[in-house]
């Protein structure tokens, strides 16, 4: 647990994902994949997860 877990992909429109590197699949919130994000958003969010993970947390985003 001491790697993160998620990290960020620039999708061919622009746009960014959060990306879980295990299953090399979009990041999930509430349901929704965390897709179509902006840079500045997406990396927010994938700080907040990862700092989650690597304290042994369950992130309340996922």
């Amino acid at each position: 647990m001491n790697e993160p877990r998620y990290d960020l992909r620039q999708e061919k429109n622009g746009t960014w994902t959060v990306l879980d590197v295990i299953t090399r699949l979009p990041a999930a919130s509430d349901g929704r994949d965390l897709t179509g994000l902006d840079r500045d958003d997406a990396k927010d969010i994938m700080d907040a997860l990862n700092k989650d993970h690597i304290a042994g947390r369950k992130s309340p985003l996922v």
